[in-house]
């Protein structure tokens, strides 16, 4: 599952939880006629427990989801400066290798250059 999309969930079902718990309503009891909607009274602290345990479980979760996130992108970091490192070695030697064939071809050039001097002055006046 997308992490985004557990952690939404994950929210979903903290804020349900929490409205749960604040407006003192729980599931409805079989049998139950309209007066008695909510939890019985002494069914409210069974449902506080659940309410709570299942709260932390979540919150649980989210703590791992936020750690593998965390651990997700210090490994994202870590590839990012290896590739910037090897983006930069690169670079360098191509640059490298691109001022060497520079260098050869204005050496060509100076030869050349020379030559055609060299010919103008024989074929010359």
């Amino acid at each position: 599952m997308d992490v985004e999309a557990e952690i939404l969930e994950l929210r979903r079902r903290v804020e349900a939880l929490e409205t749960i718990v604040r407006s003192g309503l729980g599931p409805r009891q079989p049998g139950a006629v309209p007066a008695q909607a909510g939890p019985r009274p002494r069914d409210v602290p069974v449902h506080v427990s659940e309410t709570s345990i299942g709260l932390a479980e979540l919150k649980a979760e989210v703590a791992d989801v936020r750690t593998e996130v965390s651990q997700d992108f210090e490994a994202l970091i870590v590839e990012l400066a290896g590739l910037r490192a090897q983006t930069n070695e690169n670079v360098r030697s191509a640059q490298s290798e691109i001022l060497g064939k520079l260098d050869s071809l204005r050496c060509e050039m100076i030869d050349l250059a020379l030559r055609l001097d060299r010919l103008l002055e024989i074929n010359g006046p």
